[in-house]
Parts: C-alpha cells; sequence; structure tokens
C-alpha cells in the first residue's frame, strides 16, 4: 500500500484539462465525471501504482517515470519508497516531448 502525494504542478493540469473540458462540453455532466473519475483513479495508485507501466516520457529520466491511463489521460508519476509522487497529468495527444 502506498501513499498518494499529487504535485502542484500536476494539480494544475488536473484544473487545465477540468476547466477545457468544461469548455468543450458546456452544460454537459462529462466534466465532472471525468473530474470523479481521474481522482479515482489517481487514488487507486495507492494500491496499483506499481503494476502501472513505464512511460514513454520515462526514457528523459534517471527516476522510473509510469504511468496510469485514465479515459485520453496519461497520469504520470513516480514510485519513492512507500510514496506515490503524481508528477504530470496530460491528454495522450500531447507531444511526450514537452515534459522534458
Amino acid at each position: 500500500m502506498y501513499r498518494v502525494k499529487v504535485e502542484q504542478e500536476a494539480k494544475e493540469n488536473l484544473r487545465a484539462h477540468f476547466l477545457n473540458l468544461q469548455e468543450q462540453f458546456p452544460g454537459s455532466e462529462y466534466p465532472m465525471e471525468w473530474y470523479r473519475g481521474i481522482r479515482t483513479a489517481i487514488l487507486g495508485l495507492a494500491t496499483s501504482a506499481d503494476r502501472c507501466g513505464p512511460a514513454y516520457e520515462d526514457r528523459y529520466f534517471r527516476e522510473d517515470i509510469r504511468h496510469r491511463l485514465y479515459d485520453s489521460y496519461k497520469v504520470l508519476f513516480t514510485i519513492r519508497g512507500d510514496l506515490v509522487h503524481v508528477l504530470h497529468i496530460r491528454h495522450q495527444s500531447q507531444d511526450p516531448e514537452e515534459f522534458k
């Protein structure tokens, strides 16, 4: 069992994606459903982080970068001891080179 810490940049990504979805789907329940779902996926890393595979972005860092997919989004994280650090949340269509 891990503890999960969502880093500030990932919090900002989460907010930006949520606001973008609200703009794309005005009046729809989808943005809130997406938000609840991705939060559940992030919290689920407490029990499943070690089952998630390496992210494409892993090749650019000394530390192992893993990813958890949710909908069309990647939750990028690393495991340090008993703590999962959620580093970034990006849409799969975003260029992974931007993460470097």
